[in-house]
């Protein structure tokens, strides 16, 4: 009886304890989201074994918006919706990994900048953050995750709410090369922190630098928004000389960072293509070792001039950077080695390997100015292709912003992996980033973008467009068609751009003044869909030293313009990097060609110079009209109307005649010029008329004489 008693009981404290504990482990339950979905290389998820349990949704994770901090030495940024810890055996835990981070897609605008970021961690101790980060040590750096680091990247709802913001962007030092100034610059990219009091905020903070050996300090100004976040502007320090090394230290408030790269190689400087315009630097060096070039199509060099390269360029910059270095874009796509070597010398060469990445590609594909960094795919399948076989294989990360991502595991490489659209996507179409990741690792050793719509065709301008000499250019037509569903599809431009609906889609007339267009797709409801875009009018259009603005119709310019010592150039644009014009000047007058000369390549820019014409423009007093030449197939050429010199008015003297009233004489007499302030020989070169039989002298030839002397040292400083 008296154990029957302590059993109630027993029962009793049971029961209580349970409807303590029942609304918690609900609550766990609802909250917790569903695992994402793996997908086998082999099998498409219809395709799964039946005893494989399902989720009851597409897979997907709501990722909320820069509520992430930077770590050192990842190039990547993850952003996961926050959960309550769930209780899992010991083999579950060891078997997740947390997926890569988002990085910044290649659409966005130029001053988004990739960001190395994480989420809200404890502050590390000050031993970790003092430790000098090798960026030539981070080049497709491939590190394992164990499993403390796992568990510590973890979110708990304690810690961080879902609509907290989280301040801290770090991100690390590159160095960068601006092709339309042929310039070399270190860039600090823009930074944000929150500082712990409302009070004491800086005004400045100071970046310790070391370029080449040299120290200083770079001092910053920061701004604070009413949420007391400090934001710290990007820095662009010019590099006026070849860089041997660099070591950037960060403020206190920037975790004290430090970075530093050392090149071992004066010779060569390797840039990967970021754009019509840039490139960021391969950091070709670590420990003195060769860090391998990636095989791809838009890689620049410099390379110092008294070497040569073997690989025969694409594009030769006629232009110099520190001097001595001149830029050459390569396509290393297909290309094993780099190789270079000494001028004069026929067995010395350096070999430097290029390395094959990974690669997208698909049958139907649309271009934009993105074509490169991130190709817009709009039919059925795309294929990614590995640069060779691993056994234990890679898993491969398909991600979407707000969409969430999709997993496909033990992809070998062996065969190129298919995807099909958009059933192996987190969701139905928009911009995605594919992360290639090591078994058991989030940190990529390659990332990809790419965009996918389906039926999507774009219309507008490819070829050079060559403006009408009496009106200039006209305005071009892009068209936006949508074969299928186009009612569900949203179009976001600029609001002073107004675009027509037409039976499938947008047309847009872009002004004449206007040359780029920025535009997105959206589907109805759907912002995980969202698509950039960005096309170019390849429009051809001039302007001189002394204009501010582009022209598409021709300039008048003055003969005392071209001064001896000043450079005076002619600058033409075709807003078309990809292809490289032989453009050519000839200087004509009454229908005569007087004088020939090439313009010089600067990225999208070429440039002539004026001054070369000088003397032949000096000579001539009629109308002189300067025409581009421009090649076309078979031997045709395209003459452009660029600039014109008005004819020059003939300078005539008064003399008296029999009737004692003034009229117009054949030339200046001797003492008129010499009175005037010009030599004979002077005067002779000017083509001032010279009259030898008259010997008389009037005030008012010699007023001419001073007034044209006074010209002519304004437009020519050495008589």
């Amino acid at each position: 009886m008296k154990t029957l008693n302590i059993f109630s009981k027993f029962i009793l404290w049971l029961k209580k304890l349970f409807h303590r504990v029942l609304p918690k482990k609900k609550a766990d339950e609802i909250t917790q989201p569903p695992e994402p979905e793996r997908i086998s290389p082999q099998t498409s998820p219809k395709d799964e074994p039946s005893d494989v349990k399902q989720p009851k949704e597409k897979t997907s994770e709501v990722l909320p918006e820069q509520e992430t901090i930077s770590k050192p030495l990842l190039n990547t940024q993850e952003e996961i919706m926050p959960v309550k810890p769930q209780q899992k055996s010991d083999e579950e835990d060891k078997s997740k990994t947390l997926k890569p981070y988002i990085k910044k897609t290649p659409t966005k605008e130029r001053e988004d900048k990739p960001v190395n970021s994480s989420k809200d961690e404890k502050k590390p101790d000050t031993s970790k953050q003092k430790r000098e980060i090798d960026l030539g040590s981070t080049v497709r750096k491939r590190q394992k995750s164990t499993k403390q680091a796992q568990r510590t990247t973890e979110v708990s709802p304690e810690k961080t709410e879902t609509n907290e913001k989280k301040t801290t962007i770090i991100e690390s030092p590159f160095v960068e090369i601006d092709l339309d100034e042929a310039k070399v610059f270190l860039i600090i990219p823009k930074q944000q922190f929150k500082f712990s009091t409302t009070t004491n905020i800086p005004q400045l903070l100071q970046y310790e630098l070391e370029l080449n050996g040299q120290k200083y300090i770079h001092s910053v100004k920061v701004n604070n928004d009413e949420q007391g976040i400090i934001k710290v502007a990007e820095e662009r320090i010019e590099l006026k000389e070849p860089l041997d090394n660099f070591k950037v230290v960060y403020p206190d408030e920037l975790q004290g960072r430090i970075y530093s790269y050392q090149h071992s190689n004066k010779n060569l400087y390797v840039f990967i293509g970021k754009g019509n315009n840039r490139g960021r630097m391969h950091y070709l060096y670590k420990e003195g070792k060769i860090n391998p070039i990636p095989k791809r199509r838009d890689v620049w060099i410099l390379l110092n001039e008294n070497f040569e390269l073997i690989t025969e360029p694409d594009v030769i910059e006629e232009r110099w950077v520190w001097e001595n270095y001149r830029p050459l874009r390569i396509n290393l796509k297909d290309t094993n080695e780099l190789i270079i070597k000494k001028k004069g010398q026929t067995n010395e060469e350096e070999k430097i390997p290029c390395e094959t990445t990974f690669s997208i590609e698909g049958k139907e594909i649309i271009e934009d100015d993105f074509k490169e960094q991130s190709p817009i795919f709009t039919g059925e399948s795309i294929k990614i292709k590995a640069p060779g076989e691993k056994q234990d294989g890679w898993v491969v990360w398909i991600q979407n912003k707000q969409a969430g991502y999709r997993i496909i595991d033990n992809w070998r490489g062996d065969e190129p992996l298919e995807l099909k659209l958009p059933d192996d996507l987190p969701c139905e179409c928009g911009e995605f980033q594919v992360d290639i990741c090591e078994q058991g690792d989030r940190i990529p050793i390659d990332t990809l973008f790419f965009r996918y719509i389906p039926y999507l065709q774009l219309e507008f301008p490819r070829e050079l467009i060559i403006p009408d000499p009496n009106i200039g250019h006209k305005e071009q037509t892009i068209k936006i068609l949508l074969k299928k569903d186009f009612q569900d599809w949203e179009l976001k431009v600029d609001k002073k751009i107004q675009p027509n609906r037409i039976g499938n889609g947008y047309q847009i007339e872009l002004l004449c003044e206007q040359d780029i267009l920025r535009f997105s797709l959206m589907k109805q409801g759907k912002p995980e869909t969202e698509t950039n875009f960005k096309i170019t009018i390849p429009r051809l259009k001039w302007k001189t030293t002394k204009n501010k603005t582009w022209c598409d119709k021709p300039i008048e310019i003055k003969r005392e313009e071209l001064i001896a010592g000043e450079n005076f150039y002619l600058t033409v644009c075709t807003n078309d990097f990809d292809i490289k014009y032989d453009f050519s000047a000839i200087l004509e007058a009454n229908g005569k060609k007087l004088q020939e000369a090439k313009f010089i390549r600067k990225g999208m820019l070429y440039d002539l110079l004026l001054n070369q014409f000088r003397d032949t423009i000096k000579k001539n007093n009629d109308k002189i009209m300067l025409r581009m030449k421009i090649p076309k197939e078979k031997n045709d050429v395209v003459l452009v109307d660029m600039l014109y010199i008005p004819a020059k008015e003939k300078i005539k003297p008064k003399v008296r005649g029999g009737n004692g009233k003034m009229r117009s004489g054949k030339g200046f007499s001797r003492k008129e010029i010499i009175e005037g302030g010009f030599t004979l020989r002077l005067a002779r070169y000017l083509g001032i008329p010279f009259d030898k039989r008259r010997k008389s002298m009037y005030p008012e030839n010699v007023e001419i004489l001073k007034s044209l002397k006074e010209v002519n040292k304004n437009g020519n400083r050495s008589t």
